[in-house]
């Protein structure tokens, strides 16, 4: 053991570093990201760490970061010799990234997943040992100014005028589960410049969401192959197509079901009209009933090749008189789980948007754009999800309980642990070791 170890007394920093470092080899995982530039100054492994603790830190901008980098303690988190080593600058940090080998980058958090899963992290499973994926789009910012090749556009009225907003959107896919959810993939909706520069043929416009998700299927069974089992989305996957491409993936899909004149739900309302539910459950933890009826084998929908089943639930609050309607589209793999099962995962979907975007927005500062670019994005967001991530498997599976012993919001112990971590830079006496060989 290195003696130096006696010297700081290990805080919540450097235990979070090391853990990374000897788990899941985030000094290599940082170490092959890399950049277009020829003979940098700057080595692009410092870019990334740089940008990785301005994420694990929850640092709201590059000016806030700036000062920080002027910081002994910073600097040795880094693993910089204070006398010696080159500390980057925001512009430096903003040109490497906009020069980024983006599947470099993307690598780092493949990789951590399926270390966890190698360490066995998610092999309890949510329900019946099945691991869930959810995809939804996100939008992380718009501007009417700043634009790049990769933006999409639209227009918005502005009083009396129509001005054009530049946006990026995302399809994300999140593991989720009733204690740890970690960022698995993610895709870009390609803009018509995008396109063309690709070589597509007879572009009209940007593409949609649905486009990038199913690309984004196909990755996630090239990436991880029969390790994930069912994929969760809103109404917009609960078509044909989506539902096909799932399939021809070997994933079952749990997906919304609103419109009740399309099918399959409205030759599944056709059914159960007049029927009364076939089990009621009380749900003590969270206080509501759940009536549920089950209506298999539908094969009405005419661009769907196969059979699927229909779950219904009406949810009551026991302590107000409110209720709430969910109908879900079950094929695949999915149909293996009980209408109670189907109606937890499918509502389990929201975790995507609280853990994931509200907290990413409100806390992790991702609606802030660093710098713009379509590959600086792309890389800004891989380093910021692989912070997150190991954020995630550190508080649930280092500390416990932790989290869910100081309350109900795991966001919470999550901010705690930040300010731990933070504090813990001035205890820094000498460089970390990211270099663990």
């Amino acid at each position: 053991m290195d003696s130096r170890l006696d010297i700081d007394r290990p805080g919540r920093l450097r235990q979070i570093l090391q853990y990374g470092r000897k788990t899941y080899r985030l000094d290599l995982l940082l170490e092959g990201m890399t950049d277009r530039r020829k003979k940098p100054r700057v080595p692009a492994s410092l870019v990334a760490r740089t940008m990785f603790l301005l994420g694990l830190l929850r640092i709201r901008s590059f000016n806030a970061l700036e000062p920080r980098l002027a910081e002994a303690g910073m600097q040795r988190a880094l693993g910089l010799d204070t006398s010696e080593d080159r500390v980057c600058s925001a512009d430096t940090l903003a040109y490497c990234l906009r020069q980024a080998d983006v599947p470099t980058y993307r690598r780092g958090v493949v990789s951590m997943v399926k270390r966890a899963e190698r360490n066995k992290v998610f092999r309890e499973g949510w329900h019946r040992t099945m691991r869930f994926v959810a995809l939804d789009g996100w939008e992380p910012y718009s501007s009417r100014s700043r634009c790049c090749v990769a933006c999409l556009t639209r227009q918005v009225t502005v009083g009396q005028e129509q001005v054009t907003e530049y946006y990026h959107r995302y399809v994300i896919a999140m593991l989720v589960s009733d204690l740890i959810e970690v960022v698995v993939d993610m895709e870009p909706v390609q803009s018509a410049d995008v396109r063309i520069e690709r070589g597509d043929k007879n572009v009209a416009g940007h593409e949609g969401e649905q486009t990038a998700a199913k690309r984004l299927l196909r990755r996630l069974k090239a990436t991880y192959g029969r390790w994930i089992d069912v994929v969760v989305g809103d109404a917009l996957y609960s078509n044909g197509p989506f539902l096909t491409v799932a399939a021809q993936c070997g994933f079952g899909v749990i997906a919304v079901l609103k419109k009740e004149d399309n099918e399959p739900l409205k030759e599944a309302l056709s059914l159960l009209r007049g029927a009364p539910p076939e089990k009621t459950v009380e749900d003590e933890a969270k206080k509501e009933r759940v009536s549920l009826w089950d209506c298999p084998g539908i094969e009405t929908l005419s661009s769907y090749s196969g059979p699927i089943r229909v779950v219904r639930a009406i949810v009551e609050k026991v302590a107000k008189p409110t209720a709430s309607t969910w109908c879900f589209a079950v094929t695949g793999k999915a149909t293996r789980l009980s209408a109670r099962q189907v109606v937890q995962v499918g509502r389990g979907r929201w975790h995507l948007e609280n853990t994931g975007f509200n907290q990413w927005t409100q806390h992790w500062h991702f609606s802030h754009v660093f710098t713009h670019g379509p590959d600086a994005l792309q890389a800004i967001f891989w380093l910021l999800f692989l912070a997150f991530n190991l954020l995630q498997l550190f508080a649930y599976r280092q500390l416990g309980g932790y989290g869910r012993a100081r309350g109900s919001d795991p966001t919470k112990t999550l901010i705690r642990l930040i300010d731990e971590m933070i504090g813990d830079l001035e205890r820094f006496s000498f460089p970390f070791e990211w270099n663990s060989s």
